[in-house]
């Protein structure tokens, strides 16, 4: 996608603005890399299960509370979106929603609604919930608050007829339909609340049958969803028992389970070449991160934030953390998206990164960094970073706790720390996410630091609303090169897509999201 004209989303126009701003675009996917498991013609029937490392008790069937990957396989069998990602992630394939326009400033967007949805329970899908759901989104308790915060006007979303929502923004976004597209973003029924979720209705292509946190549930096939012929499987299995990866591999080469999404690099290696079990592999744009908290305590230096970057030797943390099952990054998120700025690289320089710390009077700092497997190759590329940063005269002392509480309530406001970008379809998305004050994942406290802080935050809205071409590749290009230069990421490298099969399961394909192509679990069928 780009915004040099009509955007193109699926078979359906997507219209944007008088000025012809079309969506930024995500992916980095390679088609050379890019695998997937067709196997001639679909069959229907038979039960799909699918293995998960568990998120425990708190695990939840409500689309605006998604935190782990079983509650995303779980509420993306269950709910649509108004808008989907997949494949490349660079285009916008219409969901609940077929198209979109804004006016000529991108303040105000107008949805145009899928005719002909009905919810699990026989009701027609309409205006009045999307409407619901976008004004559940303003509760602080919905994670998807996170994301639209102080750009939606939600007291003036209104329904223009039954298939048309007018959703007004109190700032302007040009690609406001990418930031639809989240996983917290699932589309609810008008009227549905907490106690809606414990049997929870959607328009999804799996109904609800049974659940059980932090063990398993069960879905059956919605044979009436909107976007035949899928799904093919008569049943779906999610199994998020499992606390051990070796348990995992295990119960996948046994034939206990059929699918193991997220799997480890090195696991994942094992069956590079085919054998008992296929991999499904692809490239991602999701970058694996080291994030430094610059407002305050020891990386509030800039030269500090620079000497870590630079003691960072990016290849061989790509090969030694992620058996090299990755790319090189350069500590920008977003890569693939329209406009980033691919040619800003970081060299390996521990002499440099030396000379930095004794300017700053830093020579010989020492610090923990907390780590856990809360994701594959956080634990691996940790202990090799702290080795590497040793040349550079840091002395970093790795700390490795548990998984269930890695992301717990200090997340936010740990002096550093690791994290993974999100697979977006957009800077807008991006940039929303981890560089504003409101940003759900601002652990780096961009935009708070001093001086510079609101200046920072600023430019960002600046390139956000630009609904030009050229304007917005200057302002973005300026966003990119001040992160580049000043940020408190380290952003070391990307990590591939990986997901394992039985050899029985067809049609599911590797993509640039979180697993098997953005969760599509509607595409896999039983050989």
């Amino acid at each position: 996608m780009t915004r040099r004209g009509a955007l193109r989303v699926g078979a359906t126009a997507l219209a944007v603005g008088a000025a012809g701003n079309a969506l930024a675009a995500c992916g980095g996917a390679t088609d050379a890399l890019t695998t997937s498991s067709p196997g001639g013609k679909p069959k229907r029937g038979g039960e799909l299960r699918v293995s998960t490392i568990t998120g425990g008790t708190a695990e939840t069937l409500d689309p605006g509370l998604v935190l782990t990957t079983p509650d995303g396989l779980r509420t993306y069998a269950i709910f649509d979106r108004l808008f989907e990602t997949y494949d490349d992630v660079k285009t916008l394939h219409p969901g609940l929603a077929t198209s979109a326009e804004s006016n000529k400033d991108a303040t105000v967007w107008t949805l145009h609604l899928r005719k002909g949805v009905t919810w699990h329970d026989g009701k027609p899908f309409g205006a009045d919930d999307v409407v619901w759901t976008i004004n559940a989104w303003s509760s602080p308790e919905s994670y998807a608050n996170q994301f639209v915060v102080g750009l939606v006007d939600f007291k003036r979303v209104r329904k223009r007829d039954d298939l048309t929502v007018e959703v007004p923004l109190l700032v302007p976004v040009a690609e406001f339909p990418s930031l639809l597209t989240f996983y917290n973003m699932g589309i609810v029924q008008n009227g549905a609340g907490k106690h809606s979720f414990a049997k929870p209705v959607g328009t999804g292509p799996f109904k609800y049958q049974s659940f059980n946190p932090g063990q398993q549930s069960l879905f059956v096939a919605n044979r009436d969803y909107w976007d035949a012929p899928y799904p093919y499987v008569d049943k779906l299995l999610i199994d998020s028992s499992f606390t051990d990866e070796s348990a995992r591999l295990n119960a996948l080469l046994s034939g206990a389970t059929d699918v193991l999404s997220l799997a480890p690099p090195t696991e994942a290696k094992q069956y590079e070449a085919g054998g008992q079990l296929k991999l499904l592999r692809s490239q991602s744009p999701v970058t694996m991160i080291i994030s430094m908290r610059m407002d305050q305590g020891p990386f509030a230096d800039v030269r500090v934030r620079q000497a870590m970057r630079l003691a960072a030797d990016r290849p061989a943390l790509v090969e030694g953390a992620l058996d090299g099952m990755g790319q090189v990054a350069n500590d920008l998120i977003g890569e693939g998206c329209d406009y980033f700025a691919a040619d800003l690289v970081r060299p390996h320089d521990p002499e440099k990164a030396k000379s930095l710390l004794k300017e700053a009077g830093m020579e010989g700092m020492s610090f923990d960094l907390p780590t856990s497997n809360a994701a594959p190759g956080y634990v691996e590329s940790a202990t090799l970073f702290a080795a590497q940063a040793q040349e550079a005269g840091f002395d970093i002392k790795v700390q490795n706790g548990p998984a269930a509480t890695y992301f717990g309530l200090d997340y936010a406001t740990r002096p550093i720390g690791q994290d993974q970008c999100l697979c977006c379809p957009s800077l807008t998305q991006q940039y929303r996410t981890f560089f504003v004050p409101e940003g759900a994942y601002n652990t780096t406290h961009w935009g708070t630091q001093k001086p510079g802080g609101k200046a920072a935050s600023k430019l960002i809205s600046e390139a956000v609303a630009a609904v030009d071409p050229k304007l917005a590749a200057e302002l973005w290009r300026e966003v990119q090169t001040q992160q580049f230069e000043e940020g408190g990421q380290l952003g070391w490298g990307t990590n591939d897509s990986l997901d394992l099969i039985a050899p029985n399961v067809e049609g599911l394909k590797a993509g640039p999201g979180p697993t098997l192509n953005n969760w599509r679990l509607l595409t896999g069928w039983i050989a």
